[in-house]
């Protein structure tokens, strides 16, 4: 029976039926059947495989800001990466596991007086996540400053050289794909403290001065090149549009805020009406950064 193998797995915390609320970035949805928090690499595998041998879907996450879990739940396994986050030095290089928040890689890379990750600053998301769908800001990305990438595919470490990882606009060749990142090395340049602790500050005054506080997922839509998706939904007179407790901010319009009354139903509403009326106003059709999990 799946839940006796896999409450005998070891390095790994298992919960059933946990609420996926408090592991998301809006704040919404259901339970997960089952939820893991893995510790190494072996329990990751072993549940994994688990999975598959019992036809159980399977879902990992990082820090779940990229995100919107059904509220009927996940009726399957959550495998949560978070405490799957070393970072050291591999020779010249710096490793990040995928469990590693950004925010602790770009701490690690300042104490070491190495510069590149700034632009980042503030962005909630762990490595992997973040190279997956390659995480950027103010017009750099994260996979400028990697060398390679490991996965693990059917049991197996693989490694990608930078150029064979496909890096795009928001995406990359393990976007979508059941090939788990699970860690990374960046070559990074030697720079002042001083000097990368004011470009920090700097990024994070600038990302705090036009992005919004309060409950959500970051961007909601990919920019439509050469358009901003938030200009296209501002012009389409959409900011402080409300669906139940999910609003268009009125500071960005590219960010849903989520009140503590909110369901994953009223975002994911919020989402498809603002796509519909951005397609009707303009006849763009905007593409979602966040990910639907689970039966809407």
């Amino acid at each position: 029976m799946f839940k006796n193998a896999l409450l005998e797995i070891t390095n790994a915390k298992i919960y059933l039926d946990e609420s996926m609320r408090r592991h998301t970035g809006y704040g919404v949805g259901g339970c997960a059947r089952y939820y893991a928090e893995i510790d190494s690499l072996y329990s990751l595998n072993c549940i994994i495989n688990l999975a598959k041998e019992h036809k159980v879907k399977y879902k990992i996450i990082g820090n779940g800001t990229n995100i919107l879990v059904s509220d009927l739940g996940y009726n399957g396994i959550i495998i949560d990466t978070k405490n799957l986050n070393d970072i050291f030095f591999k020779r010249e290089q710096v490793k990040a596991m995928a469990g590693a928040k950004l925010e602790k890689l770009i701490k690690f890379a300042l104490d070491n007086k190495l510069s590149g990750l700034e632009a980042l600053s503030g962005i909630p998301a762990t490595v992997g996540g973040a190279i997956v769908m390659n995480a950027g800001a103010f017009g750099h990305n994260i996979s400028e400053y990697i060398t390679t990438v490991e996965t693990l595919c059917d049991g197996k470490i693989k490694i990608y050289d930078k150029k064979d990882c496909k890096f795009g606009y928001r995406t990359s060749k393990f976007w979508g794909k059941k090939e788990v990142v699970v860690s990374a090395t960046f070559m990074l340049n030697s720079k002042e403290r001083e000097s990368i602790f004011d470009s920090i500050k700097s990024y994070l005054n600038l990302r705090r001065s036009i992005q919004p506080s309060g409950r959500s997922c970051g961007s909601v839509f990919r920019n439509p090149k050469p358009f901003s998706a938030g200009a296209l939904i501002e012009k389409a007179g959409l900011k402080g549009y409300k669906v139940g407790g999910a609003t268009v901010s009125e500071k960005h319009a590219n960010f849903i805020i989520t009140s503590s009354k909110a369901t994953a139903k009223d975002v994911y509403v919020l989402i498809n009406t603002i796509k519909e009326k951005v397609k009707d106003a303009f006849g763009v059709e905007l593409v979602e950064e966040v990910e639907c999990v689970g039966e809407f």
